[in-house]
């Protein structure tokens, strides 16, 4: 079979499958079915949006998205659907997203194959059946979009680590630029990227003029598809910034977790004692985001400084575990829309009390029981994962590439902290599929560390 037919097979396989989920998702529930938690506020933000476009009132900066706490790529990608599609709007985007999620699966493939071409087609096949990626493609979120940018860099990256190239160096930038149109979280990992791809050729002592050069230029890209980001949020809000939400995120979302990791307060309790300590100092909030932003992420700095370095290590210990080891059927919408206590919301002093309640004494028996299954999923799929990694690291000609992949698990797990949900592990996925593919090999053959071949 040539390596051209497994990669359609991949792409057909993974866009089957999502299209099949989204089909059936929107005939039995309607666009409940394709709704998470923050998705009636993006439909209805773009349905808004899609008739300001209709009667010719959007210019300027509108151009890029209905505000600027949704940035461009899901704006256009959901407003062309609003317009082509009317009241179909959220089940063609979801089907769009599922394509894009099929391209994902091709990327996954070929880095895989980066390794060794033996991974490339089980690491595919993983991906296209993978439920995180099926789950979060089929919801109308931004996040689905992100991956297939985000992979897209991670391949031009390895393709560069290979041979240095153009090519390379311009999926390295596409991919950057289309990721921060998405979300603006990876800014940090792209110079972060960049500099290891430098440093790599430095240690190779193969760095040339025109490695310089190409880095720049994909740097270039990123920062160009950055600007009207920047450009917009000091325009509308006063800040050369890529968010303004920062402050409420650190203030509202991570000072409260980190406050439960440390004592057992509760999520809600937490809020409201930032809510409470922000507005005794700086009274209520203006319509000014930027200075909210910034009021929030000063109070937020104290609170951190006073729970100390512990309680922050802890939450974000309990993040990545929770990220890692939750199922995707905490997200999946007939199971998520069932009536019950939220995970944030459910009681416990401590973090494991928290999960066995959650677990075990849901208001769902339907939902424990569909979680507990989940979590026996995951183990199995993790173990695997892990084996796949420990014959990665011994794997000397291609350690640069995998010590990479590595990194961005390792930076996305560091970025999200302690907020935790199936969703924020999406970005890892590729990571995953490629070790599980690793793993699911070597079952089969015993390993050769030492040629570097199974």
């Amino acid at each position: 079979m040539t390596e051209r037919r497994r990669q359609f097979i991949v792409f057909t396989v993974a866009v089957a499958l999502r299209w099949a989920v989204a089909l059936a998702l929107f005939a039995a529930m309607g666009n409940d079915g394709l709704f998470g938690t923050d998705s009636r506020g993006y439909y209805g933000w773009i349905s808004d949006y899609v008739a300001q476009i209709s009667r010719g009132e959007v210019g300027g900066w509108e151009w890029f998205g209905p505000n600027v706490s949704l940035l461009p790529l899901p704006s256009w990608l959901w407003a062309i659907n609003g317009l082509a599609f009317g009241d179909l709007a959220a089940l063609t985007s979801v089907l769009c997203q599922g394509a894009m999620d099929g391209v994902t699966c091709v990327l996954i493939y070929r880095i895989a194959q980066h390794i060794d071409p033996r991974f490339a087609f089980p690491a595919g096949l993983m991906a296209a059946g993978n439920p995180t990626q099926i789950v979060m493609a089929d919801l109308y979120y931004t996040d689905s979009i992100f991956l297939c940018f985000a992979t897209l860099l991670l391949f031009g990256a390895n393709g560069w680590l290979r041979r240095p190239s153009w090519q390379s160096a311009l999926l390295v930038g596409v991919g950057a630029g289309g990721a921060l149109l998405s979300r603006v979280l990876i800014a940090p990992w792209i110079v972060f990227l960049v500099a290891y791809l430098g440093v790599i050729s430095i240690l190779r002592r193969s760095l040339q003029r025109v490695h310089v050069t190409q880095l720049t230029f994909a740097l270039l890209i990123a920062l160009l598809c950055s600007s009207p980001i920047v450009a917009r949020n000091h325009a509308e809000a006063g800040a050369w910034t890529l968010t303004t939400q920062a402050g409420a995120h650190s203030a509202f979302w991570v000072v409260p977790l980190v406050m439960q990791a440390k004592d057992g307060t509760p999520w809600e309790k937490g809020v409201a004692e930032m809510r409470r300590r922000v507005e005794s100092r700086f009274g209520p909030d203006t319509d000014d985001a930027a200075e909210n932003s910034r009021r929030h992420s000063l109070v937020a700095a104290e609170a951190m400084a006073e729970l100390g370095a512990v309680a922050v290590v802890k939450a974000w210990l309990y993040g990545a575990a929770i990220n890692l080891g939750a199922p995707i059927g905490t997200v999946f919408p007939p199971l998520a829309q069932l009536p019950r206590t939220g995970f944030f919301a459910t009681s416990g002093s401590s973090l494991p009390e928290k999960v066995i309640n959650f677990l075990f004494h849901s208001d769902s028996a339907a939902f424990a029981w569909s979680t507990l299954i989940g979590i026996l999923g995951v183990i199995a799929y993790r173990l695997l994962q892990l084996r796949g990694m420990t014959i990665a690291l011994v794997r000397q000609p291609q350690l640069p590439t995998v010590l990479l992949l590595l990194g961005w698990a390792a930076f996305i797990l560091l970025v999200n902290g302690p907020v935790a949900s199936p969703k924020y592990r999406l970005p890892i996925e590729p990571v995953l599929m490629v070790l599980a593919a690793i793993g699911y090999v070597s079952l089969r053959r015993s390993p050769d560390p030492e040629r570097g071949r199974e």
